[in-house]
């Protein structure tokens, strides 16, 4: 029987992160990652915000800035162009391998093609995880508490009985190509009902020749394959202004994320979920890494402070659902909100719109994407822009900040 302080299941930028902080505390902390390469497979295009990343110490090598932004409708578009550039797009296995790398430094280890089996439980409580290694032989591991990071199937937190699981995702494909002729300044957001049902499609550049094409779609709120759409998309390349000639696919992505929102809880006794096992990204864009590496941190956290005083029960470890809410709650779930009305938009509501986000500054812009709606964002954009009030987006802004307050 092995034992240890914490658990963590998953690799990922969660379970990596929390890794590091339980272990910066002086806990004794095993990561157990099913594939055999932390950050592979890829499932997720990389989008992300200069500022968050540097304020989580992600290295700007890490990171492609973006310079100008293209928001496209069927028959309509707005541009956003940036001096100084906030949005980017990550080396995606780089970051996930440069957190690895700052959980081993703190003293985690980590434990690739190893298989998560299910939770051991006693009197009600997590004590363990019983896994399979490479080579089919089943161990157990006994620890304090067990962090799930398993993504949207939160795996260990569903059999501990304290997750019911999710109903609405995002279901993304996307390829990694060799474009040698694509503008790697500008990044495109397209949607519409010919392009991404219920969703919409993405053309992220992020260094070199290279540059992520992909159409994500919410299920149940429409049944279609994004990979139809997807070859699609790259063969009226052209038709949308961007180019691909001579582009060579170099990687196939395809991943799920959670559109339910957050999770009313997720935490149990002995167990803590976060990143997606917990529905902490953003339904808005599907964007979840710098919400993932958040939760890891305040997992890790609350992990040393519970097994400091020897109390590992629900009640206690709810102080991180409580400091996440605080933090976070209010604007994922106005993101959550906001994309549930989107997501059933017609042509025509679209071209509206993007006639709307005509109004936006290019900080506004990139601040509505990052989830941030603070009540001082609200009030300075809409005392900035007027017109916002007379085309009803006052009312429909008010709306969603009643709902979630």
């Amino acid at each position: 029987m092995v034992k240890a302080d914490v658990v963590i299941v998953g690799g990922g930028p969660g379970g990596l992160s929390a890794a590091e902080a339980a272990a910066q505390g002086g806990l004794d902390v095993i990561v157990i990652e099913q594939n055999s390469e932390i950050g592979s497979p890829i499932r997720t295009s990389g989008g992300s915000f200069i500022n968050e990343l540097q304020s989580l110490g992600i290295p700007e090598s890490l990171y492609h800035p973006i310079k100008r932004g293209r928001f496209l409708s069927p028959k309509n578009s707005v541009t956003f162009k940036y001096d100084k550039p906030s949005l980017c797009i990550m080396d995606v296995r780089r970051v996930f391998q440069f957190l690895a790398e700052r959980a081993v430094r703190a003293g985690a280890k980590i434990k690739i093609k190893t298989t998560a089996i299910e939770p051991i439980l006693e009197n009600n409580y997590v004590v363990g995880v019983k896994m399979k290694d490479f080579w089919g032989k089943e161990l157990e591991v006994q620890c304090r508490i067990v962090i799930d990071a398993t993504g949207y199937r939160a795996c260990m937190a569903k059999k501990a009985g304290c997750h019911i699981g999710f109903n609405r995702f995002g279901v993304g494909a996307e390829y990694d190509l060799c474009a040698p002729f694509y503008d790697q300044d500008e990044a495109i957001l397209i949607v519409g009902s010919q392009v991404a049902p219920a969703g919409y499609a993405w053309v992220f550049p992020w260094g070199g020749s290279r540059v992520r094409v992909g159409v994500g779609i919410i299920h149940p709120d429409s049944r279609s394959n994004p990979d139809e759409y997807l070859e699609r998309l790259i063969r009226q390349s052209s038709a949308f202004g961007f180019n691909l000639n001579g582009a060579e696919p170099i990687e196939y992505h395809f991943g799920l994320i959670p559109s339910d929102g957050l999770c009313r809880g997720f935490v149990g006794n002995g167990i803590i979920a976060v990143g997606d096992a917990a529905g902490q990204s953003s339904a808005l864009v599907g964007e979840g890494i710098r919400w993932a590496i958040v939760a890891g941190r305040m997992a890790g956290e609350v992990a040393v402070e519970a097994i400091s005083v020897n109390n590992h029960s629900r009640e206690f470890l709810t102080r991180y659902e409580k400091r996440w809410w605080t933090k976070h709650g209010k604007n994922l779930r106005i993101a959550h909100e906001i994309n549930k009305r989107i997501a059933g938009w017609s042509d025509e509501k679209w071209d509206k719109g993007v006639e709307m986000l005509k109004l936006l500054t290019p900080d506004q812009f990139s601040q509505a994407l990052g989830s941030n709606f603070t009540a001082g964002w609200v009030i300075r954009l809409l005392s900035a822009n007027p017109m916002l009030i007379k085309k009803g987006a006052k009312g429909f802004i008010r709306g969603l900040l009643s709902r979630t307050s």
